[in-house]
């Protein structure tokens, strides 16, 4: 009986490491015996566990090599694609799709195959195919001198030399043949006034009430969401004489980087809500930031809106003081300007309150408000 207890004790510790030196758990049992001992004679049975399965790493996602022990499985785990080279747009470098050329992986920093079995602490990291630049065509080009509101008359165009890209049709001017001419504002010192992010029950009305005493109009460009929220205060907007501009359903500042067919969307949507609301198409679109692209003007005009710029902001969606607000128009406003303010978008009582000196200081500097011309 001695020698069992010191066996026991023994074997005992051993399973209490959870493991031998090959890695094996050792639990204590009985193993069956000849009858004629087998109440006397104890033993020690091994149990084999096996060890838990290593893992590897793909671009800095952890995947068990249990799931996916080749390269092709372990890709296929962790949700990575490996991204093909791009076709880029001339000017802006949006991709057009697939150039066709195909990306790399590599394990440890070498290429393998996908069918490459890995090992436990592999790496694997994806590397994008090579990038390029669509193909381009030399054109003659017209040029047009910047007239954001159509305030002048009388302009002639210029022409120029350009690569055209032939997917996207975005141009860059190369030579300067014959510069344009801007002509001749419609009448001495026109200023067009605006007002973004509307509308909304409580400043429009307010932006609305200071127009109609001093006699002036003014364009609203309005998002799609807030349209939809305020139906009658559009149609009251409209009923003052003052003209609609379609500034997106959501106002996405980052519109100029979405998918072609997000952009054209974003934009109609805008324009449909305020059509339902008011009872005709805007005829003006502004986009979001001032965030503009190729693709967001031509959507616009092919959606028969004219593009709608500023020349002057005063950030008065930032609030950084009725001074403040005043001291920037003075400074930036020009014969021909457009002067950007905000009725919608949060606490507007600063615009407000600059709105009402605007409508008197900027007559008395020779300026008078007009509406654009689309």
């Amino acid at each position: 009986m001695r020698g069992w207890r010191g066996t026991a004790a023994m074997v005992a510790v051993v399973a209490a490491t959870g493991c031998t030196a090959q890695g094996t758990v050792v639990a204590l049992g009985h193993r069956p015996a000849p009858a004629s001992a087998a109440s006397t004679t104890p033993s020690a049975t091994t149990v084999v566990v096996s060890p838990s399965p290593g893992r590897v790493t793909v671009d800095g996602i952890r995947v068990s090599l249990e799931r996916a022990s080749t390269l092709a499985a372990a890709l296929s785990t962790a949700h990575v694609r490996v991204p093909d080279g791009q076709v880029l747009a001339l000017r802006s470098h949006r991709s057009l799709g697939s150039d066709g050329r195909l990306g790399r992986v590599l394990v440890d920093g070498h290429v393998r195959p996908l069918t490459a079995t890995l090992s436990a602490g592999d790496v694997v990291t994806t590397v994008a195919g090579a990038d390029r630049v669509e193909p381009t065509r030399v054109a003659t080009v017209r040029l047009v001198a910047p007239n954001p509101a159509n305030l002048y008359v009388g302009a002639v165009a210029g022409a120029a030399l350009a690569r055209v890209g032939v997917r996207s049709g975005e141009t860059v001017v190369t030579k300067v043949l014959r510069a344009p001419t801007l002509g001749h504002l419609v009448t001495p010192g026109a200023v067009v006034l605006t007002f973004d992010d509307g509308p909304d029950s409580t400043w429009t009305p307010r932006v609305l009430a200071l127009l109609a005493q001093a006699k002036v109009h003014a364009v609203f460009c309005e998002i799609g969401v807030n349209v939809a929220r305020h139906p009658d205060v559009v149609r009251d907007v409209v009923a003052a004489g003052n003209l609609l501009c379609d500034h997106t359903w959501d106002h996405d500042e980052q519109l100029r980087v979405r998918p072609p067919g997000e952009i054209a969307l974003d934009i109609s949507r805008g324009a449909d809500a305020i059509t339902r609301a008011a009872g005709s198409r805007p005829a003006f679109f502004r986009a979001p930031g001032g965030n503009w692209s190729p693709t967001i003007e031509a959507d616009a005009r092919q959606q028969h809106m004219t593009p709608l710029k500023w020349t002057v902001d005063p950030r008065d969606w930032s609030r950084p003081g009725v001074t403040s607000i005043l001291s920037t128009v003075y400074a930036e406003v020009r014969p021909g300007g457009v002067i950007l303010m905000h009725d919608g978008g949060g606490d507007r009582s600063e615009t407000v309150a600059a709105l009402r000196v605007l409508l008197k200081r900027l007559p008395a500097m020779g300026y008078h408000f007009v509406l654009p011309r689309p």
